[in-house]
């Protein structure tokens, strides 16, 4: 089969990039970002910032995943638009349950709130508001996605190194600190902390 030259261009820097060439990589992401960003993943979000993390997310599993992409004639765009569309249910089944989460954890904080008064046990109250801390932190773990929790669960809870993190995601040990790096600021939005 022949290829036309933006095709065969396009295959060229994907065998490229699955044989590590960086700029390659740079070249074919930049290449179907703007596209993929305004075409698939915003009209379904809605709202820039969440299609944006949806944009990086997708970005990421593209190139962690770039090695079981096969050329087929179709191209690239339609292989990183289905990461793209997963990544989207993902995240709206993450608003839902984090949607249901918060909607239980007010119900529970309202039956715990009448406890505190003036003559309230110190240490009930102590009690109650650590347990409303890990709903509150539990919350906010659930809404994370499921690389995000992972990471922050093998190396913080865990106590993993940060080698045996890599691996247990399967991706670098840089890719592993992006990650991380990013687990804990979308930790401390969906917590609350600025």
């Amino acid at each position: 089969m022949v290829l036309s030259a933006p095709a065969a261009e396009e295959k060229a820097l994907v065998e490229a990039a699955q044989a590590g060439d960086v700029e390659a990589i740079r070249l074919l992401l930049d290449r179907v970002s703007r596209p993929l960003y305004a075409a698939v993943i915003l009209p379904r979000i809605g709202i820039a910032a969440d299609a944006e993390d949806i944009l990086r997310e997708t970005l990421l599993r593209a190139i962690d995943r770039l090695h079981t992409f096969h050329w087929t004639g179709a191209g690239f765009f339609p292989w990183l638009r289905q990461i793209a569309i997963h990544q989207v249910i993902d995240h709206v089944r993450r608003v839902q349950r984090r949607t249901r989460l918060e909607e239980r954890f007010e119900r529970q904080a309202a039956d715990v709130m009448p406890l505190h008064h003036a003559g309230a046990e110190e240490a009930l109250i102590d009690q109650q508001e650590r347990a409303l801390s890990l709903k509150t932190m539990s919350i906010a773990m659930d809404a994370l996605n499921d690389r995000y929790r992972q990471a922050i669960t093998l190396r913080l809870l865990e106590e993993r190194s940060r080698e045996e993190c890599a691996e247990a995601l399967g991706v670098t040990l840089g890719n592993f600190d992006v990650i991380l790096h990013r687990a804990l600021a979308a930790l401390r939005k969906a917590y609350g902390v600025r």
